[in-house]
């Protein structure tokens, strides 16, 4: 081993033993830890979810209608040197016994799949299920306590299950991806009589071939496709893009943004520790004939040497961190996600290398410039431009760096800017804080007086210290209050009659049973007419044409609506504007939601034209409704008066209330209605709040390990403070101030940061959820009188405690050999 590498790990073997150090390589650790956790989840997530195209299209090219796919249309796909299949999805509800559970179910001709494979227990032997068989996922078996070979009852049919099914390509898109599914021959659908004409369901035609073959009818399709169809292909629209894991994902990136942050906030104050405790040996280094150059290096090797270190270790501890939250999203992830690629597991320690070099190298290259004269006169190393550069350059690299691995740079630069303008705002309140409220212990107290002496002369140090400590304490308040608080917020809004079951799917000739059934069950209910139709005309003109290009990407005209007529106002829909109409009224009159009136720029006396299975329809409006959307009642953007829809195709919808004891009612019905679909609001909503604890739990580890580096962080900045306060404690003992006096104001200058910052915290902290409140979740906002109870102490606790521990006494013998020291 050559000198310089040899020096270095001795000095590094000393250097271990220094607090500066231990933080160092603390904050490191965590650092990569973090990006190996999120870059490996984020990988598994995106290939099993995203890069896994093929497998999850099922298909080279899938072409998706809400309507029947017709033999007309077909002629008009030139599918020759293609293999194509047709798929039926929609939900419904499936049951043994009194067992009921809400199903995605996939009806199927061969040959299927095209792309990727289905896997079952047993392995099977055809591609699909056997007329009067079906295959089910084990959530299904699990809930209806199921066993192969049992029946399952699927509407007026009853089906064998003959297969487990473990793995299948081609979910579809929305929540329906994420139900559990079940697999059924076409042949059994008419028998069944779950799928009627109007009947929500996703029509898709599947196609398979060569790349060339799929590019070419990928552009012969897209300009003939109607409003109600859709075509998906591996390079261009994935129907998975943008799903609640990615959401979620991003969600804890931004989360881990925090702890990147104090850990590189951590790694810049202990090297600058670091740093200006080797200025002696630095001069005595170039001094005995080393060039700056292979000073550089030597002081390389060592923060080498410390990443290798932190690499092992933080690689493990992402490792360990990224199987515990896959284990906790395992359940709920539609099926198992495929290794990361093994240049994510080299993330991590990337990232802690730049951490280290980008921070370090600017202090190192200062420490080789230091003058030789530093030996006799204590000469600093000059400061310049070019460091000034330097470490600009540094910090930008840096930030460049994180956005970039993080991959959601609006929401990081946001942040990064609220610390930055926050930082500044609360480090001056804190100042002129901490200077009042020392005025009067200064009028009562000798150590008061004291106290306000120091508080003035380091007010440039506490403006940057109560900085970094509040928002510090602000983020992880945030943090910690959003786990519970946010969700409990979320469920209190929905009251305890809230409409808990949709009914879908009911045909014509059934309302008038349906209705006596409920009245029968005493369930306050109303049926509303439900027909599917495109706006496509403005007071006699094309819609979009008179629309600017923000509002031509509405999505009520990117898709077809669900209208209704009735003959009285909805009780749930206030009216905002105009006037509802007689039930004598011949005029088609439409009343339209209130914020798609609002964006759209429709105002009342607007004639709107929709198109109804290719019958124009037009209407004039008459009054402007506010829905609220999360009531979980049938609710609509636009209804018409009672006529302007005679003869249209129609389902009819519902929902109601069932309390938990009287859960055999939708029993009863589905037993006397098999054909209708019966949606379980209590187990959507319960799958969305275990999503949301399991994505609270996940951020409760990011959460754990920022508080790490918060404490670190805090305790080196304390550990500068009492290394600026010794020269001045030994002074004040040798004036004759005992060693318990200059602890005791050590103690209450900590004490009184603490509160302050703890104070600005709670302020900030507030300040942030109302936010979170009012434009992320549309609740209103409310104070948390907890927080102020104990912020504020815990704050003030917190930097005694630390404070205590780190600060080392003087004696009288210690003070003035440090006063003769200079």
């Amino acid at each position: 081993m050559s000198l310089l590498p040899r020096l270095a790990r001795r000095q590094l073997h000393t250097q271990l033993r220094t607090t500066e150090w231990r933080a160092l390589l603390l904050a490191t650790w965590v650092a990569i830890a973090l990006t190996t956790l999120l870059a490996v989840l984020g990988d598994r997530l995106e290939r099993g979810l995203l890069r896994e195209s093929a497998s999850l299209l099922g298909a080279d090219l899938v072409l998706s209608s809400s309507r029947p796919i017709t033999p007309k249309r077909l002629d008009q796909i030139d599918l020759s040197d293609t293999r194509h299949t047709q798929v039926i999805q929609f939900p419904s509800m499936v049951g043994q016994g009194d067992e009921l559970m809400l199903v995605s179910v996939r009806v199927l001709k061969s040959p299927y799949p095209l792309r990727g494979e289905l896997v079952t227990e047993p392995v099977q032997q055809g591609e699909i299920p056997g007329p009067g068989e079906v295959w089910a996922e084990p959530r299904v078996m699990t809930q209806l306590g199921l066993e192969l070979g049992g029946q399952l009852e699927f509407g007026y049919a009853k089906l064998t299950l003959t297969h487990r099914l473990l793995a299948s390509p081609d979910r579809g898109s929305g929540f329906r991806s994420f139900s559990p599914h079940i697999l059924v021959n076409h042949a059994d659908l008419e028998a069944s009589g779950v799928l009627a004409e109007g009947s929500r369901a996703d029509y898709r035609l599947l196609i398979a071939g060569s790349s060339e073959r799929i590019r070419q009818l990928d552009q012969k399709l897209r300009p003939t496709l109607a409003d109600h169809e859709r075509l998906h292909a591996l390079q261009a629209d994935q129907p998975m893009t943008g799903n609640a894991l990615g959401n979620a994902l991003r969600y804890l990136k931004l989360t881990a943004l925090i702890a990147l942050l104090l850990s590189a906030m951590t790694i810049v104050l202990a090297l600058r520790r670091f740093a200006l405790g080797q200025h002696t040996r630095s001069a005595l280094l170039l001094n005995l004939g080393l060039k700056p150059g292979q000073l550089v290096q030597l002081y390389l090797y060592q923060l080498l040497m410390a990443w290798a270190i932190t690499s092992i270790l933080g690689f493990v501890t992402g490792y360990l961190l990224q199987a515990a939250v896959y284990q906790w999203l395992a359940d709920l992830l539609p099926q198992s996600l495929p290794a990361a690629g093994w240049l994510r597991w080299l993330t991590g320690p990337a990232l802690g290398l730049a951490l280290l070099v980008l921070l370090g190298l600017p202090p190192i290259l200062q420490l080789a410039r230091i003058p030789v004269a530093h030996l006799l006169r204590g000469d600093p190393p000059p400061r310049d431009r070019i460091a000034m550069l330097l470490q600009g350059s540094s910090a930008l690299l840096l930030i460049i760096t994180l956005l970039a691995f993080l991959q959601a740079p609006a929401a990081a630069i946001s942040l990064l800017l609220f610390l930055m303008i926050g930082g500044v705002l609360f480090g001056w309140l804190a100042q002129w804080a901490l200077i009042a409220s020392a005025k009067p212990l200064a009028r009562r107290l000798l150590l008061g007086r004291l106290l306000l002496m120091r508080l003035r002369q380091q007010r440039q140090w506490h403006r940057l210290q109560a900085a970094v400590v509040v928002m510090l304490l602000t983020l992880l308040s945030v943090i910690w209050i959003s786990r519970s608080d946010l969700l409990q917020q979320w469920q209190a809004q929905f009251p305890s009659d809230t409409p808990n079951y949709f009914v879908i799917n009911i045909q014509p000739w059934e309302k008038e049973a349906l209705d006596q059934f409920l009245d029968e069950q005493s369930l306050e209910t109303e049926l509303y007419p439900m027909i599917r139709g495109r706006f496509t005309e403005l007071n006699g003109a094309p819609v979009q044409p008179q629309l600017n290009e923000k509002q031509q990407s509405h999505n009520t005209l990117r898709r077809e609506l669900n209208l209704s007529w009735s003959t009285e106002r909805p009780e749930h829909n206030p009216l905002q504007a105009g006037e509802w109409w007689s039930a004598d009224s011949t005029e088609p009159l439409i009343s339209i939601e209130g914020e798609m009136a609002q964006e759209l720029g429709l105002k009342i006396g607007d004639r709107l034209g929709f198109d109804v299975g290719g019958v124009q329809i037009e209407g004039r409006i008459s009054n402007i409704r506010e829905v609220v959307w999360t009531s979980f009642r049938p609710n609509f953007y636009i209804i018409f008066s009672p006529g302007a829809l005679e003869g249209a195709p129609s389902t009819w919808i519902t929902s109601f209330h069932l309390p938990p004891e009287r859960q055999q009612v939708s029993r009863q019905l589905l037993q006397q209605f098999p054909s209708l679909t019966l949606i379980d609001i209590d187990q959507l909503l319960s799958q969305l709040s275990q999503w949301l604890k399991r994505l609270a739990d996940s951020s409760a580890l990011i959460l754990a390990l920022s508080l790490g580096c918060g404490l670190m962080l805090l305790g080196v900045t304390l550990l500068q403070a009492l290394e600026q306060r010794r020269f001045e404690s030994a002074l004040l003992q040798t004036l004759g101030v005992t060693a318990e006096q200059a602890r005791r104001l050590d103690l209450l200058e900590f004490l009184l940061i603490g509160l302050v910052c703890g104070v600005l915290a709670s302020i900030s902290a507030e300040a942030m959820l109302a936010s979170l409140h009012l434009y992320l979740l549309q609740i209103d906002p409310r104070l948390h009188p907890l927080l102020w109870l104990s912020l504020p102490p815990f704050a003030a606790l917190l930097f005694v405690l630390i404070g205590l521990l780190i600060r080392r006494p003087l004696r009288l013998d210690q003070c003035y050999r440090l006063l003769r020291s200079g």
